[in-house]
């Protein structure tokens, strides 16, 4: 068989960090053609676990963010998939990784978009402020209904932030698909 020939591509947009794919093919249609699968898969992914922007058609975390205390949200099973992945961390790391601390990390987000737009009058949140968005952090508050394929958030004030699991779990996932799909001499970062 004929060797194959080293091609590397790199995006941005996904994840809000940069996304390099490195792979051998036959041809770089070949290769070209990986990438553009790869990129559509994480697409999905970055849309199903954004916190910030709504997509027509998509129930996402910021949907179910958006109905803490009122409803549970239908959603995709990648969705399920990642939170009950981020129970499992909260637990196994004894609370050190926390799916539910959206409250929190939102205020540490304000505060440096704040400072950022406006360095003269940057400041920190106050720890009064913290504490308090601290009270809506707990897990148990997250109920995901496999059955039903929904997820409810029965604290009106939690949010979810899955910032720390969901690049890496995305990144698995679609690698996972490419090895199926044949794609077996390659990297993604």
């Amino acid at each position: 068989t004929a060797e194959k020939t080293r091609y590397e591509a790199e995006f941005l947009r996904l994840f809000d960090t940069v996304t390099k794919v490195i792979g051998y093919a036959d041809s770089k249609e070949e290769f070209s053609t990986f990438v553009q699968d790869l990129y559509d898969e994480l697409e999905a992914y970055h849309r199903l676990y954004d916190i910030y922007n709504e997509y027509e058609g998509v129930n996402n975390i910021r949907t179910v963010n958006e109905n803490a205390g009122i409803r549970p949200v239908e959603v995709d099973k990648r969705i399920i998939d990642l939170l009950k992945l981020g129970v499992e961390a909260y637990d196994l790391s004894d609370g050190r990784v926390n799916i539910a601390m959206g409250s929190v990390l939102r205020l540490w987000h304000d505060y440096r978009v704040a400072g950022t737009s406006d360095p003269s009058r940057a400041t920190l949140p106050s720890m009064e402020v913290l504490r308090e968005a601290d009270r809506h952090t707990d897990i148990e508050a997250v109920i995901i209904d496999e059955e039903a394929g929904t997820v409810f958030l029965t604290d009106p004030a939690m949010s979810l932030d899955v910032g720390g699991i969901a690049k890496g779990y995305a990144t698995e996932q679609v690698v996972l698909h490419a090895i199926e799909r044949g794609f077996t001499d390659g990297v993604v970062s």
